[in-house]
């Protein structure tokens, strides 16, 4: 039940980031936030996210993993509940703030007591079913966030966020059974055996890599579509597109394939699939095959999530998990920011020698297939 209830919490965490990832920067705008302004309020929950991230994880392994748990989702449900009283823009930056803060803390704890609960051999499984989680959200977020925007504005979608993290609270406060038991608080790990640990190395690297692509994408593929002549709605199926496949993926019995494959092959199998999907989605201009490419691009991210975080459990111990699952949800984060910062950079490139962001990304992806691969190699000759 404790697990079921995670997952959850894993469900409630992210549709609220991503139902408000297309709406933050024009809400900001209506309240009278210049562009740089509301670009600003829109990083400042990844920036929070990325320095609390690594905080929350220590924090996780020296109180356990139920704490930080609910204390994170409470502050992000009082964070939304709050997002419709800000009538200027910096108080919404404020709001943004308390609200990545909430997120850093509850992201490291449901990872690391995923991690906890599950068996040896079935550790890929049970961070497929996490992934499957992140994906639904990823699925239904901004399309069900989207129409209530457009029948009743703003406010019901804060409201409704707000309820569902709030709502959860209370099943999660009652239900989860700490995962962490005192002895393992007495006994405390050490950091840097995490920061030297090259099979976790190759899980943040895996991480970083995937959102550096994804950055790009939500950068690069909007504009795109929109000298196509698509419709926003169009350019919304692209990326639900690919959240369908990974949820396909990681909710079936694929999910489970680094639990047969071993976590090392089966990070290099899906990376490669990623950067085949870049160079396609740079080749390609019909909004038909365009979706293809995009459900090609999830797919690899249905097989790389299990793989990369079932590395965090088994390369860690109680007391250490809470950490390396902080360094892994920050790698996201810098990721993402990093991905969506490099913009301009990549349409200089471009400019400069013709080639295009995602076979860039995807060169970059090469990287993180040799790195796979040097690691499996090490490995297998032991």
């Amino acid at each position: 039940m404790s697990l079921i209830v995670v997952y959850v919490v894993v469900f409630a965490l992210f549709l609220d980031s991503h139902a408000l990832a297309p709406l933050i920067a024009p809400y900001a705008t209506s309240l009278g936030a210049s562009l740089a302004l509301a670009g600003l309020i829109g990083a400042a929950y990844s920036a929070v996210n990325l320095l609390g991230n690594l905080g929350a994880g220590l924090w996780a392994d020296r109180i356990g993993r139920k704490r930080p748990l609910v204390a994170g989702l409470a502050i992000a449900g009082v964070a939304l509940l709050l997002y419709p009283l800000a009538e200027e823009p910096y108080l919404l930056l404020g709001l943004r703030m308390m609200h990545g803060l909430g997120a850093a803390l509850a992201s490291p704890a449901c990872l690391a007591y995923v991690g906890d609960m599950a068996t040896e051999t079935g550790r890929g499984r049970a961070m497929a079913v996490y992934g499957a989680a992140l994906g639904l959200a990823g699925l239904t977020g901004p399309p069900l966030a989207g129409l209530i925007r457009d029948r009743w504005g703003y406010t019901p979608v804060f409201w409704l966020l707000a309820s569902v993290l709030l709502i959860v609270t209370l099943p999660a406060s009652v239900l989860i059974a700490e995962s962490l038991p005192p002895v393992a608080v007495r006994v405390q790990g050490s950091v840097r055996r995490v920061l030297h640990n090259r099979r976790l190395l190759l899980a943040y690297a895996s991480a970083f890599f995937w959102m550096f692509g994804l950055g790009t994408l939500l950068v690069f593929l909007p504009l795109s579509g929109q000298l196509w002549g698509f419709t926003s709605m169009r350019v919304g199926l692209l990326f639900a597109s690919f959240a369908l496949a990974a949820t396909l993926i990681q909710a079936s019995p694929l999910g489970r394939l680094s639990d047969r494959w071993g976590r090392e092959p089966t990070i290099l199998f899906a990376l490669a699939l990623v950067a085949l999907a870049l160079l396609l989605l740079s080749w390609l201009n019909q909004w038909g095959t365009l979706m293809a490419g995009m459900f090609l691009y999830g797919i690899g991210f249905g097989f790389l999530f299990p793989a990369m975080s079932a590395l965090i459990a088994d390369e860690t111990e109680l007391q250490t998990r809470g950490t390396a699952s902080g360094m892994f949800t920050a790698a996201f984060s810098l990721g993402t920011i990093a991905g969506m910062g490099s913009a301009g950079a990549l349409a200089w490139l471009e400019q400069a020698t013709h080639l295009h962001p995602f076979q860039f990304v995807a060169l970059i992806f090469l990287l993180g297939m040799a790195w796979a691969g040097a690691v499996w190699f090490t490995r297998t000759r032991r």
